[in-house]
């Protein structure tokens, strides 16, 4: 018997933390939890908490992608260089802010996916209850991320000698050590933790909108996979110009 933490389902403050505690209750008593956001779907307190995370993990990142900026910097010519300005890997407070907006933003587009994808299925699909499923799988991108951040604390900034040095082998980028950036970066996206939010969100598609469970998985699969090659697409610009 699992021991969720309780949920309450008041209006005010206490649905506000039933809602935040979701994100842990998703991790191991998923049904339980796209239950009650078939019930009633949730987006702004749970985006909310996830975005504190995302700034903190950000931040912590950004002096890693510095130094791969300046290795970067370091394979330009200086008309390239003073055409650059004085632009650099981060954007201040502002970008901070700014990322888990833009996380957000594919969020939502990946719920579009999934509306598109649970439509040609035949069945009515609602898309606040798909990016309600979907912000709560999103949980385990922080884990990943997460994960990642302690392993480039392992490493320490003199390793980083180029953007490649700033994504954490811990996909199947692993098996592929010589992949380029582009490549390395999409391979590194599919990973265990990937994985189980593929795996999540094919079961909120399933408990929602009472699909078939493979059906739902290959749905979310799909979109999956989509989603990891558009966002993955401004690594192959800069593996371009650094080929320039």
């Amino acid at each position: 018997m699992s021991a969720s933490i309780q949920t309450p389902s008041t209006s005010g403050t206490g649905s506000a933390l039933g809602d935040a505690l979701d994100l842990l209750n998703v991790l191991h008593e998923p049904t339980a939890v796209f239950n009650r956001i078939n019930e009633r779907p949730r987006v702004l307190i749970p985006w909310l908490v996830l975005g504190v995370f995302l700034i903190v993990l950000a931040i912590l990142v950004q002096p890693y992608q510095s130094a791969a900026f300046e290795a970067f910097k370091a394979t330009l010519t200086p008309e390239q260089v003073a055409k650059m300005g004085n632009r650099g890997a981060g954007g201040g407070a502002v970008g901070f802010v700014l990322y888990p907006v833009l996380v957000f933003i594919g969020v939502a587009a990946g719920a579009g996916l999934l509306w598109i994808g649970v439509s040609l299925t035949g069945t009515q699909a609602r898309y606040k209850t798909l990016l309600s499923v979907l912000t709560y799988s999103c949980v385990t991108y922080v884990l990943f991320s997460i994960v990642a951040v302690l392993v480039l604390k392992v490493r320490g900034i003199q390793a980083i000698t180029g953007f490649e040095d700033v994504r954490a082998p811990l996909g199947l980028d692993l098996l592929v050590p010589g992949a380029g950036l582009f490549a390395g970066t999409v391979l590194n996206g599919i990973n265990l933790f990937s994985v189980w939010g593929v795996w999540l969100t094919g079961t909120g598609i399933s408990t929602t909108h009472k699909t078939s469970r493979a059906a739902s998985i290959a749905v979310a699969a799909a979109a999956f996979l989509i989603m990891l090659f558009i966002v993955s697409l401004p690594t192959l610009f800069a593996a371009m110009m650094i080929k320039q």
